[in-house]
């Protein structure tokens, strides 16, 4: 630390190293709320396989009701059941692909952040610039363990479970027209590629 190479070193380090950490913790906020949503669509979902006529007269009778102002009044539904269907899984499909690729980007970013630690922590002789790697590691091991298990296998395992429920749903009980059921099993199948390359990134980091 006596050079002034090394002091000016450590200065652009440590910058860069706290702008991408605070990088690194705006992904991770995007990757928790977009979890959420997956969950939240999959809860709609689930309610509308349920009972998908209850759902359609339900959002109709909303829509009626800002359109007359009184949720009594009948009216010709506005909305298909079969559409709230395909809106309801091109919502999922957009949040799925995007959550799986936030995943992977916050898992590069990790690594990432551990080279600049292991860079700086060289400086300090490993007494500073570890929180992230070494300090985590060793304190916190079995909860991170315990987190990764949820995220990398039993959260991919229980949507592979909802999308097969999915489908068996759709070619034994939904009676939407032949249009609608081929639109559904596109988007289904777009998911599941999704997810297919989403497990292959996740066993190649393994």
């Amino acid at each position: 630390m006596n050079d002034d190479n090394d002091t000016k070193l450590v200065e652009v380090l440590s910058k860069h190293y706290s702008d991408t950490f605070d990088e690194l913790k705006e992904v991770v906020a995007r990757r928790d709320r977009l979890f959420l949503y997956i969950l939240f669509v999959i809860f709609i979902l689930l309610l509308y396989m349920s009972s998908p006529t209850v759902m359609s007269d339900w959002i109709n009778s909303f829509f009626s009701s800002q359109v007359t102002g009184n949720s009594t009044t009948t009216m010709v539904p506005i909305i298909d059941v079969s559409v709230i269907g395909v809106v309801l899984l091109l919502g999922l499909l957009s949040f799925s692909h995007t959550y799986f690729q936030t995943v992977l980007h916050v898992e590069r970013q990790y690594d990432y952040v551990y080279q600049l630690e292991a860079q700086l922590s060289g400086f300090f002789k490993d007494k500073a610039f570890i929180r992230e790697g070494k300090h985590y590691r060793n304190y916190k091991r079995k909860f991170s363990s315990w987190t990764k298990v949820i995220f990398w296998y039993l959260f991919p395992f229980l949507y592979l479970l909802f999308i097969v429920f999915w489908l068996w749903f759709l070619f034994t009980r939904s009676q939407a027209p032949v249009i609608y059921q081929l639109v559904d099993t596109l988007i289904t199948v777009s998911i599941l590629v999704s997810l297919g390359f989403y497990l292959l990134a996740l066993i190649k980091r393994k």
